[in-house]
């Protein structure tokens, strides 16, 4: 991706400089600025940025935990009255008598000090911190191939908007050509009327049809207009930004083996091989559900330095001071069932993303079925029309002529130019519903982005 060049077209497009006015934009040149800025594709970045970072926490439970303490403050107390046995003699024999009295005990205030060091390590937990970083991996690899489909998905979106401007675009220039043939029509009408060769009702008529089919050009300038604001938006761009984009257009020929698809499709399709990653992750889920009825063994220690004085417990280190370390096992014996819930709960969304993944390789095949035949049904299509355009130009002159000379009549230009004008769009919508096909295939098969830098460079 060429990045330089990308950041000065980005600049000049949104501060909205002539030369961005009048720049041509390449499909290619589309699908690079949606890679820098669909919204779609920006969050699904900032999420695999996440699940890296998920990749460096699950390292948590095998390192050791390491905490620093300090305070300093005073403590104060008020004086404060108890009830206790107080001595107040000795009997004859020579015991001390004791009797309830209310003792007074005055008041307080005093300094405290202390730091300390605390260091943690857990030694054995059933294996449960490496199943938690084997499944962070897991599904950091699992968002990869989500940031893949959503990139395959940017670039069939550019493509198909892309392909849907040209495609409105080339309407518009057969709603032109419909326009200009009224107005012909008109012109000849008139001059034939001027003759006395036709009745005023053909210029009449003439001027309806010249009024329909310039309804029908306005129509179109609509939706030329809302498909560059389509790819726009899918470009990530303000919906009125100015574009014009270069009329590129190729067809290969027909796909013929499905199965060799398929096969492509299992190798190379981001959404099936995340599902895989799937079952990956959650088969690690099951091995960690286990590791919890075993027994945790950790290692601690413990440094504790505190004083009235906060002098003695940063200085004087042989003094005012504690220690202790050791070992600590936890071993659970009874929760109330819920690590025997908790395995069976794993086990069972294991089976539930296996038959996920074999329903998504069945609808993937099915759509690979459907968008080939759709393709070659267009390549089909799209030679039957051409056919149909050259009789349907033929009918046009010949039913021109033939009102030329007074022996057909209005109506029967107006059919033949209106079938005209229907094969030519026809035509026009087959060749463009042929290339997005193309596209949504290839965004089946995983390979859209692929071929789209292929066919630029």
């Amino acid at each position: 991706m060429r990045v330089l060049p990308m950041c000065l077209v980005i600049i000049l497009l949104i501060t909205g400089g002539g030369y961005a006015q009048e720049e041509t934009l390449s499909l290619q040149q589309c699908i690079e600025i949606a890679l820098t800025k669909n919204p779609t594709l920006v969050r699904t970045l900032y999420q695999d940025e996440s699940a890296d970072e998920d990749v460096t926490a699950s390292y948590s439970g095998i390192l050791p935990s390491i905490n620093l303490s300090a305070s300093s403050g005073r403590a104060q107390a008020g004086e404060r009255e108890v009830e206790g046995d107080v001595p107040v003699g000795i009997d004859s024999l020579g015991n001390v008598i004791y009797q309830r009295r209310i003792i007074t005990q005055e008041g307080y205030v005093t300094n405290f000090n202390n730091f300390g060091v605390s260091v943690n390590q857990n030694l054995f937990d059933g294996g449960e911190w490496w199943e938690a970083i084997g499944y962070a991996k897991s599904q950091k690899r699992a968002s990869e191939y989500t940031v893949e489909s959503t990139i395959n998905s940017t670039v069939l979106n550019v493509q198909e908007a892309f392909f849907n401007v040209l495609k409105q675009e080339k309407l518009l220039e057969v709603n032109q050509l419909a326009v200009g043939r009224s107005q012909d029509n008109l012109d000849k009408t008139e001059k034939m009327f001027e003759l006395g060769a036709v009745a005023k009702v053909d210029v009449y008529r003439s001027r309806v049809n010249l009024g329909n089919d310039k309804i029908n050009m306005l129509l179109q300038k609509n939706a030329v207009l809302t498909a560059k604001q389509q790819l726009n938006l899918v470009m990530g761009r303000d919906p009125q930004t100015p574009l014009v984009i270069k009329p590129e257009f190729n067809l290969p020929t027909a796909y013929q083996d499905v199965d060799t698809l398929f096969n492509q499709a299992q190798d190379m399709n981001p959404d099936l091989k995340k599902t895989e990653e799937d079952i990956n992750s959650y088969d690690i889920m099951v091995s960690r559900s286990w590791a919890f009825i075993w027994p945790a063994l950790g290692a601690f220690f413990n440094y504790n330095r505190n004083n009235e004085g906060i002098e003695r417990v940063y200085t004087g280190w042989d003094k005012n001071w504690s220690m202790n370390w050791g070992l600590s096992l936890r071993f659970n014996i009874f929760n109330g069932f819920q690590d025997k819930v908790r395995i069976q709960q794993s086990k069972l969304a294991l089976r539930s993303v296996q038959e996920t993944y074999e329903e998504t390789r069945r609808n993937l095949k099915s759509k690979i079925v459907q968008l080939v035949d759709n393709f070659n049904s267009y390549l089909e299509i799209i030679e039957i029309n051409e056919q149909n355009l050259e009789a349907a130009q033929e009918e046009f002159r010949l039913a021109e002529e033939r009102y030329r000379i007074g022996s057909g009549t209005a109506l029967e230009v107006r059919e033949a130019q209106v079938n005209l004008t229907r094969a030519e769009e026809i035509l026009v919508a087959a060749k463009y519903n042929a290339r997005m096909s193309q596209a949504q295939l290839e965004q089946a098969l995983g390979v859209i982005y692929n071929k789209a830098r292929e066919n630029a460079e």
